[in-house]
């Protein structure tokens, strides 16, 4: 499994994360993470993880269609979480892949406070589904891909794995402070909403109906 991890400005987040990994990781999975050639702070991020640096990208949609592009090829599993998520169950990365064996998408409890269960903000799917879609969030939209994963998870099938933690230690809920890319994201909520709408009426139908083609999995949400 490759894990997809776009950061800017954190490599303490991104310490956390890949020591969180080597804590909690049973399976064979690769943290690969995007930063952006401008990022200040690229020379702080540790060794270890696979980095893929590129220009003009900056918002975690393309970042996540770049890195499940040219560094997911070979993984059977790509998943993404933000690099203010934080792995605590042991062996969860198993958990993961054996869900994807009965519904092509699958996530955790993060813990965020909202009805459990009810948001992807990460999402697990199988490779297929993103070779076959061409994407793994949908263009146009800067941040808020959950929204869309969402909508596939219900109509072709998502695993919720309500006793599987990957924390997410955001501003809003009081885990962590606000900084210039939670702030970058703020702003451009209004626009990323609309682009979710206009994907809503033009493609989503399409997408779902090529995720049910290639998918063999029976369409449960459990």
């Amino acid at each position: 499994m490759a894990l997809l991890v776009p950061s800017r400005g954190r490599p303490h987040n991104i310490v956390r994360l890949q020591d969180a990994m080597a804590a909690t990781c049973r399976a064979d999975t690769t943290l690969i993470i995007g930063l952006d050639d401008d990022d200040p702070r690229a020379l702080e991020y540790p060794s270890g993880p696979v980095y893929d640096v590129r220009s003009g990208l900056r918002h975690v949609g393309a970042w996540v269609n770049e890195l499940a592009r040219y560094r997911g090829r070979g993984y059977g599993v790509l998943g993404h979480i933000g690099d203010d998520n934080w792995p605590v169950t042991e062996g969860w990365d198993l958990r993961i892949m054996e869900a994807l064996r009965q519904t092509p998408f699958a996530f955790a409890n993060d813990l965020y406070p909202r009805e459990p269960g009810s948001l992807p903000c990460h999402i697990f799917m199988r490779s297929e589904v993103v070779r076959a879609l061409g994407y793994m969030a949908p263009p146009g939209i800067r941040h808020i891909a959950d929204l869309a994963w969402n909508e596939w998870g219900r109509a072709c099938g998502i695993t919720y794995l309500h006793d599987v933690i990957l924390e997410h230690l955001h501003w809003s809920n009081g885990k962590a402070p606000m900084d210039e890319t939670y702030a970058a994201v703020n702003a451009v909520s209004v626009e990323d909403n609309a682009n979710f709408l206009h994907y809503q009426q033009t493609q989503l139908a399409e997408d779902i109906a090529t995720i049910k083609a290639v998918a063999p999995w029976p369409a449960t949400t459990s």
